[in-house]
């Protein structure tokens, strides 16, 4: 038989930690860090009950269990790495912008230097002058 009010705390022990706000004294340290995982064991811990209850397939809670294995399969840090590829998108963006604007002051700097090879030097005596 199962308990509903385990399975509450285990669901507001569950909330808490991915709000990032537990309040078991070592995950609080933990999530200032920003080094907090969840896992079983985690979730367990904050609820304040033996890990047992959900840690394995046929344990006591299962509909709990699956719950936070759909969590676990999007991957541990899915938002964090979704961040982290959007902003390396938009750092390639940028680099490729700089490298545009570098290849056409390039471009331009060799034309205008073709042109100035390209012209005879003046001479007026015994002088050339070359143009700059």
């Amino acid at each position: 038989m199962l308990d509903e009010s385990v399975e509450g705390q285990f669901e507001a022990a569950l909330q808490r930690l991915l709000a990032g706000t537990p309040r078991s004294p070592r995950l609080a340290t933990l999530a200032q860090k920003r080094k907090i995982r969840v896992s079983f064991a985690v979730i367990a811990e904050e609820a304040g009950h033996s890990r047992t209850l959900i840690g394995f397939d046929g344990c006591q809670y299962q509909k709990f269990r699956e719950k936070v294995k759909a969590i676990l399969a999007k991957g541990p840090r899915a938002a964090d790495l979704a961040h982290a590829l959007e902003a390396a998108h938009e750092r390639i963006q940028a680099l490729e912008a700089k490298l545009c604007l570098k290849n056409s002051i390039q471009a331009s700097l060799l034309l205008e230097l073709n042109a100035r090879e390209r012209a005879p030097p003046r001479t007026l005596g015994k002088v050339t002058h070359i143009s700059r």
